[in-house]
């Protein structure tokens, strides 16, 4: 569980079952989410055969059980989450790529790195900055020299 489960079981009035307990403290529904994220404090509660647990004995204990029945097993992914490359966000570094009709996707030269931004675009709420801005979009294609647009994502 995480602050989204709870958002999505308070959104559609759904009952929350308590799974967390944190000794010395009063059930409330209000404090669950920080029950949740407070993995010091809290043990696992009404969750069976991992009754008492604290967060890293029940990863533990869960994991050597996907194990033993071959439904998987314990690996480290270092938080890693999908990057948005799809963000139209205009004040981030610009991808270096250059769209051109003759040769396709190019790389901006090294030594035209870094693409650097408009200093005073202003975004108007309709979409992604940098592809109504003609001072940025429009380019010279560096391998063949044919008019060319610049990636606008960032």
């Amino acid at each position: 569980h995480d602050e989204r489960d709870f958002a999505f079981a308070n959104k559609y009035h759904l009952p929350i079952k308590q799974v967390i307990d944190v000794k010395g403290q009063p059930y409330d529904t209000t404090t669950w989410a920080d029950w949740y994220g407070d993995k010091e404090h809290g043990v696992l509660f009404h969750s069976g055969k991992y009754d008492g647990l604290n967060y890293q004995q029940a990863v533990d204990a869960v994991a050597a059980d996907l194990a033993a029945q071959g439904l998987g097993e314990k690996k480290t992914t270092w938080r890693l989450r999908d990057w948005g490359i799809s963000r139209q966000r205009y004040w981030c570094t610009p991808i270096p790529l250059i769209h051109c009709e003759s040769c396709g996707v190019v790389p901006v030269p090294e030594q035209d790195l870094p693409v650097r931004l408009p200093k005073d675009l202003v975004p108007d709420g309709t979409g992604n900055p940098l592809a109504k801005d003609p001072r940025f979009l429009n380019c010279t294609c560096p391998s063949c020299g044919k008019p060319a647009r610049r990636e606008t994502d960032t």
